[in-house]
């Protein structure tokens, strides 16, 4: 454990809150357990700790009265793992998908506790209808041997756990189910004195209930019906709690009451608030609850600290909580349940017994008390255990890296394989990717298996890092990390093209729709993929709303996150991907290699890097060439990328320009041997990237590894951090100002060597040794 400031503990609390998004459980008893034992939190030795809730971003947003209970909220599931002490805390561990988790029940950093409520699926019939829902719920049981603690509401709920599971009994600490501090403030307002024949003049009973066969209302109908046959009909019996019963539930308790709606002693009061529950319970005869089987009883708890005597069934939670033989009966009975409660329509000073009897619950259920049992029951296990994982002197952190890898050609593969291989001596790497993987990089990295949530259940990883990118070979990966979340690596900040690959042509404008609130067809996402028309979104909703942290690689990406989206992006160094010592660089070699690649020493060779399109300004390019030609400037342009889609297109502007002789493309220009060639024997470079949204291209890049002149788009350049050997022309520009920057790169005649202390300057903060360092710094793992 660390110690605070205070010399108390200090840490942090993750907490699956998917319990208060679900307005199912949030106004039940589940929710409000769990509501105030985290109100007791601040009365406890851990009210120094930091609590995470841990959201599901498929399902209702946490309601603020809910949100103010922890410090932060998340919708990331997948946390780095530091050296500070951590706890996890499944409120209800058999009730959501148990995928949620896995990082937190898997991973030997945290300390793992659970609050129980019941096994009432196993237990009784009617639950698990099939197969399939047997083994999910097998598979729960297996998961909830996992833990470390746990904290079962009933002494019954903590012998079925030893019984079911093999729990030891120094895991187990019974807490008690909350009663909510509001009943206790709302009785003393209202300033109720329960008198023995209740507060109203005609007598009535309560009856807490769901819609759930188990609670078993009927035996509790057919035995007020039978004492109103005896005493002329003037009890009445109020059916209450959290629900909007459905008219076929009511039609059929009706049926048995033998009378239609408000036409005799059945009322149903749905809904509640707690001022009306409050009154409702003081002013009744008894409360009764006739449960087949239970995890624990709220409501003959509520009932005891509103003055309200208890009758109620005599299953194995009960038999806890009402100690008196004459206020049990068997569940099945309604006869032995009519007689209590004729004894206590009859009796005033046996009402008043139970009265007594039963008041002290209401302290012992108090929600300061349970908060109090199950915030020491954590401190005592939690201390003694220490922590959980110790990171020794010298041992390398290990990292799992969804992502792309070459010979995949995206940046975020190539950038992969850099961060991986410089970052050798700081973590061990395992790569789970679709990718085809070399066997060159043996020993940089473990090849662990496709792309699949399977890290997630490996107790080695100390961050499982997701490489995102907009294009399709991280389809797979995005998927798996809007389920998770996570630590991202976002190398684009703009998504349309891989929402549009996954979800298709005919789905992607219903997406696209959702998310702007609004109808979207098919001609405007043609228009924003091929760039016509710059989109509405980033469509980075989901990712954004799931990444911690998230990485960026440019200051204009980050500058553009926190004005969309409101989010701090941390900041990793773009860097070159193509590397160059001096002699690579000397005037003898760039000789040679021109001589090698058949290009005259008296040319201007202009070369441009990466796809050939449109889209990366390959038009005004060719243009530009044609205006230097004009010019008497021997300019030479080579394509030293792939331009297989884009052949016929640059042929017929060459020829239409008639440049078609100095404008090459092609076969033999593609691959990385071909992109070093000319990166070394270009006099100039033209990387016009047409929409970048302050995504740094490698190519710009690497031709500041090479100390080579540029012309780059304003976007490209500062999102690089470019020197000033990189010309800068505007992010909309006309062949005229490409044409004149590179007309200056040649009148000034630049030698290489000159370049040189700008570009090692750059590279000094521009490498990825630099990178893999501040990776494992923002992870919080260094």
């Amino acid at each position: 454990m660390r110690l605070g400031e205070t010399g108390r503990m200090s840490g942090t609390i993750y907490a699956d809150l998917r319990c208060l998004q679900d307005a199912n459980y949030r106004v039940r008893g589940i929710g409000r357990h769990v509501a105030a034992l985290m109100r007791a939190r601040e009365r406890s030795l851990f009210s120094s700790w930091k609590m995470v809730g841990l959201l599901d971003p498929a399902w209702p947003e946490l309601p603020p009265e809910c949100a103010s209970l922890v410090e932060e909220v998340t919708y990331s599931v997948n946390p780095s793992i530091g050296e500070a002490s951590a706890v996890f805390i499944d409120w209800t561990p058999m009730t959501h998908d148990l995928r949620f988790n896995l990082r937190f029940q898997n991973h030997p950093a945290f300390f793992r506790a659970a609050v129980v409520y019941d096994f009432i699926p196993l237990d009784w019939p009617g639950y698990l209808p099939n197969l399939a829902d047997r083994i999910y719920f097998i598979s729960k049981l297996a998961r909830l041997k996992t833990f470390d603690l746990y904290c079962p509401i009933s002494e019954y709920t903590a012998w079925r756990l030893a019984e079911l599971l093999g729990v030891p009994q120094d895991r187990i600490r019974v807490t008690g189910a909350s009663v909510r501090q509001s009943v206790y403030e709302l009785r003393e307002r209202l300033r109720i004195a329960p008198s023995p024949n209740g507060a109203e003049k005609e007598p009535y009973l309560v009856m807490v209930t769901a819609t759930d066969s188990r609670k078993n209302p009927e035996v509790a109908v057919q035995a007020v019906r039978r004492l109103n046959l005896l005493y002329g009909g003037c009890i009445r019996l109020k059916i209450i709690g959290h629900y909007d019963y459905s008219d076929a539930y009511k039609a059929s308790l009706f049926r048995m009451a033998g009378h239609k709606e408000g036409a005799g002693f059945l009322e149903f009061c749905p809904a509640i608030p707690d001022e009306e529950l409050v009154a409702l319970l003081a002013g009744a005869m008894a409360t009764v609850v006739p449960s087949h089987i239970e995890g624990f009883s709220l409501p003959v708890v509520e009932a005891a600290v509103c003055g309200c005597p208890v009758v109620a069934s005599s299953c194995a939670a009960h038999l806890e909580l009402v100690e008196q033989p004459e206020a049990l009966f068997p569940s099945h009975d309604p006869v032995a349940l009519s007689e209590r409660l004729e004894a206590l329509l009859n009796d005033s000073d046996l009402r008043a017994r139970l009265v007594a009897d039963q008041a002290g619950l209401g302290e012992k259920f108090h929600e300061d008390l349970v908060g109090k049992r199950f915030w020491a029951a954590l401190e005592g296990t939690v201390g003694k255990r220490g922590p959980a994982v110790t990171l020794v002197e010298g041992k390398k952190r290990t990292l799992a890296f969804f992502s792309p890898y070459p010979p995949d050609e995206s940046a975020a593969a190539s950038y992969t394989a850099m961060a991986m291989k410089a970052g050798k001596g700081l973590f061990q790497a395992d790569l789970f990717s679709d990718s085809k993987r070399p066997l060159e990089f043996e020993g940089v990295f473990r090849d662990a298996c496709g792309t699949s949530a399977a890290a997630l259940l490996d107790k080695r990883y100390d961050a499982i890092l997701s490489v995102l990118g907009n294009c399709s070979s991280c389809i797979r990966g995005l998927e798996i990390f809007e389920r998770f979340g996570g630590p991202c690596i976002l190398h684009d900040v703009g998504f349309a093209q891989i929402y549009f690959e996954r979800f298709g042509p005919d789905e992607f404008p219903k997406f696209a729709g959702h998310l702007l609130g609004r109808s979207v067809s098919k001609e405007e996402v043609q228009s924003w993929l091929e760039q016509r028309v710059q989109p509405p979104s980033l469509f980075l909703e989901r990712v954004i709303q799931r990444a911690s942290p998230l990485m960026v690689h440019s200051a204009t990406q980050q500058a553009l996150l926190k004005k969309q989206y409101g989010v701090h992006a941390h900041l990793l160094p773009c860097c070159p991907t193509v590397h160059f010592d001096s002699e690579d660089l000397a005037a003898d070699n760039r000789r040679d290699t021109r001589e090698r690649l058949g290009i005259s020493p008296d040319a201007f060779l202009i070369a441009s890097f990466g796809a050939v399109s449109k889209a990366n300004g390959a038009d005004s390019s060719i243009l530009a060439v044609e205006l230097l030609r004009s010019w008497k400037i021997p300019a030479e342009l080579y394509f030293a990328g792939n331009a297989d889609s884009y052949e016929r297109e640059v042929d017929r502007i060459a020829r239409l320009f008639d440049v078609a002789e100095r404008v090459h493309y092609g076969g033999g220009l593609q691959g990385e041997a071909a992109q070093r060639d000319f990166l070394i024997g270009a006099d100039a470079a033209v990387q016009l990237q047409t929409h970048g949204f302050g995504k740094p291209p490698r190519e710009v890049t690497n031709c500041v590894s090479a100390a080579l002149p540029a012309v780059a788009t304003h976007d490209a350049a500062k999102s690089c951090e470019a020197p000033s050997f990189v010309s800068v022309v505007p992010d909309k520009f006309s062949p005229l100002q490409v044409a004149e920057q590179l007309a200056t790169i040649w009148e000034a005649q630049i030698e290489r060597d000159s370049l040189g202390g700008a570009r090692n300057a750059y590279l000094r903060t521009h490498n990825f040794d630099v990178y893999a360092e501040r990776l494992v710094e923002i992870l919080g793992i260094a």
